[in-house]
Formats: structure tokens, sequence, C-alpha cells
């Protein structure tokens, strides 16, 4: 059955391409990039939203959602649509996946 557990479920193969570039892969959903998912019937919506207005990967993330999605059994159509105006704030990261970041990427010291 399709529901909303099996859409994360195949969203936790959809990585953020700019973390992938870090070194330190991280899904959308731990980047606090997926604000809903809409299910009507086998009709799926999932709303993002990206790290930056200008993001450059923004056309390769849909389609990644839309193929992990389109693959779900009972996935008649999906559509991944872009909130521009939902600020995305890196508090919203999970924390298990800014912990990776850090880890390899440590926040400069600040300056006295």
């Amino acid at each position: 059955m399709l529901d909303e557990a099996a859409i994360y479920e195949a969203l936790e193969r959809v990585v953020d391409p700019c973390s992938i570039a870090t070194g330190a892969p991280i899904t959308l959903r731990e980047m606090g990039m997926i604000e809903s998912i809409d299910i009507d019937e086998g009709a799926v919506r999932v709303t993002l939203r990206l790290t930056s207005p200008v993001c450059w990967q923004a056309a390769n993330i849909i389609a990644m959602v839309e193929k992990a999605v389109g693959a779900l059994p009972g996935a008649d159509s999906v559509v991944c649509a872009l909130n521009g105006r939902a600020q995305w704030m890196p508090d919203m990261m999970h924390p298990d996946a800014t912990a990776r970041l850090r880890r390899l990427r440590p926040l400069p010291e600040a300056r006295p």
C-alpha cells in the first residue's frame, strides 16, 4: 500500500548533491528539505524547500525524487514541487547529519 512511510523510505535513497560534493552524503530528509507529502489515491506530490533559492541542482533533485517515488507500487503519478517561499535553515538538519558534516568540515573558529 502506498503511504507516507513508504514514500519517506524511498526518499532515503535521494541524497542532496551538494552534500555528496562535501564528502558527507546526506539524504533530503536528513537535510530537512522535505516540506510535505500529499497522497491522493495513486497521485503523489512531494514539496521541497531548497537550501538556497538559486540551487543549481534543483532540476536534478526533482528528477531523483520523482524517480525514487515513482518506482513504488501504487504510485501512478509523482510530482515534486519546490516551495520557493520556504526558507531552509541549517538547524532543520538532523543532528546526526550535522555531526557527520562537521567531522569533515568543522566550523571556523571565531576570531576575537
